[in-house]
């Protein structure tokens, strides 16, 4: 490639990552905000029942699809310069098959809604899964067409999709929750999906209006769909794994010990999600990042990704502390005083986000290096102690057991992933280690102060305060300077 073309595709990189930040960003917070108008319009029980209703359609969603939506991606962004006469046809063999799979999901949720709610022993179940049946239609057909829109790099047309969607869920829910509650919650979202496909019809058109007509010798719908497999397999173990290890807990919460405690870990789940903002914003940039530093070999990746955690510890590390030894605070001031019982869970499960920050990073980095069934092999063994540890722990300990698995578990996930990356890129341990041990003393700390009831706005200050001056000393001179610079000034794509 010239050199003009690396710095184009650089550049295109740069502005795509600035623009998905963004949008993810301000979505999140719509969906935080729709979270909190959830909770409080519902109480504990009913916020269980939902948990288990959304859950259950995120796990169909990560199944269903058979990960086709990544396939076209990835069809299209290969097709549409190396063989544009086969991609016409090809999408809409893609497309028919995506079509198919949401439509037989869905009939399958309508069908199982009866039998889910006898499984779930809540009646109020069955009439839930029926409606989500349509919103699991919708939303499979809308993820398939955002893969197609990325294919096309149409990175600005999704960039408005993430936060839009989010914004009309909120505003359809402040709406919808008052006078129909739970069935309020579902339509608002078939609401929001329903604008996104109407943002993405034009966008979709005008990308494939310049797809020039199908040639003859495209190939067969078979051979389509078995290419689309070979790429969307991992894709879909990985989904698998993340949302049926989430959804599991949530099930097995509710047969356990009753909705009530589902609902304190949904809302403590919540809170605790705040602190992978940082890490999900940096992986949006940082997957392209390392699959380009791997054209400059190991020691460029290593010396990359050794940055990166460090970094990702040191915003981490005071956010879990402050996190958790306000847990009470926060939960009172955010969702109400009916859900301050969940604070000792929240704060167990902040300590676990901290360590999933690491496994955000540590994910993102061999997504971008093309090894994601490495990738899924450390999720996979960092979700399955999880569950092992849950169905071990809750029956004697209830919720605290829950909050000491998801601790051990994504612990277990962090150490195994760092290990693999000193292996596979040379990421050495001793560049991390402060931070790292920072970070780790620290939540022991908050924990220990937990412990002592010497918790409050306060107290999460002061130990927040005195973890980032701990942290201040472990940088280098380099890393002071480039964080002295970035808080002067906004960075210069920004400012243009």
């Amino acid at each position: 490639m010239s050199a003009a073309g690396t710095a184009g595709l650089a550049s295109a990189i740069v502005r795509g990552g600035a623009m998905t930040l963004g949008g993810s960003l301000l979505g999140r917070a719509a969906s935080v905000a729709q979270s909190i108008v959830v909770a409080r319009g519902l109480d504990p029980h009913r916020l269980g029942v939902f948990a288990i209703v959304n859950y259950v359609l995120a796990l169909g969603e990560a199944i269903v699809d058979l990960g086709v939506p990544v396939a076209a991606m990835r069809v299209v962004a290969e097709y549409r310069l190396a063989r544009p006469a086969a991609l016409r046809r090809t999408l809409a063999i893609l497309a028919a098959l995506a079509t198919a799979l949401a439509a037989g999901g869905a009939l399958l949720l309508l069908g199982g809604a009866g039998w889910l709610s006898d499984v779930y022993r809540e009646p109020a179940l069955a009439p839930l899964f029926r409606l989500a049946a349509a919103l699991l239609f919708v939303s499979l057909i809308g993820g398939f067409v955002a893969g197609v829109l990325q294919g096309f790099r149409r990175i600005d047309t999704l960039a408005v999709l993430t936060p839009a969607k989010a914004l009309v869920a909120l505003a359809a829910t402040l709406l919808l929750l008052p006078p129909l509650g739970l069935v309020g919650v579902i339509l608002a979202s078939l609401a929001a999906e329903r604008v996104a496909w109407l943002l993405a019809a034009r966008p979709l058109r005008q990308a494939l209006a310049a797809v020039p007509p199908s040639a003859a010798d495209v190939a067969s719908a078979r051979a389509v769909v078995a290419q689309a497999l070979v790429v969307s397999v991992p894709v879909v173990l990985n989904g698998l794994v993340v949302w049926g290890g989430a959804w599991f807990v949530r099930s097995y919460l509710a047969r356990a010990v009753g909705y009530e405690p589902v609902g304190y870990f949904h809302v403590g789940d919540a809170c605790a999600r705040l602190l992978l903002l940082l890490p999900s914003a940096v992986a949006v940039p940082f997957v392209p990042a390392v699959s380009e530093s791997a054209a400059h070999g190991r020691e460029a990746t290593s010396r990359m990704v050794e940055a990166t955690l460090r970094l990702t510890l040191f915003a981490a590390a005071p956010a879990a502390v402050f996190l958790c030894l306000a847990a009470g605070p926060v939960l009172q001031l955010v969702y109400g005083e009916a859900y301050v019982p969940a604070a000792s869970l929240t704060a167990a499960l902040v300590v676990a986000a901290g360590f999933q920050a690491i496994g955000v990073i540590v994910w993102s980095t061999l997504v971008g290096a093309g090894r994601t069934w490495t990738g899924f092999a450390v999720q996979a063994g960092g979700q399955a102690a999880a569950v092992a540890l849950t169905v071990t722990l809750v029956p004697a300990h209830g919720l605290a057991g829950v909050g000491t698995a998801a601790i051990l578990g994504a612990a277990l996930a962090a150490v195994g992933g760092l290990a693999v990356l000193g292996r596979t890129f040379g990421v050495r341990l001793r560049a991390v280690r402060a931070a790292l041990a920072v970070a780790v003393l620290g939540w022991l700390g908050a924990a220990a102060l937990w412990t002592t009831g010497a918790t409050g706005w306060l107290e999460a200050l002061v130990a927040a305060a005195v973890v980032v001056a701990v942290q201040l000393r472990q940088l280098s001179s380099d890393e002071r300077r480039w964080l002295a610079d970035r808080l002067r000034r906004p960075a210069p794509e920004l400012r243009r």
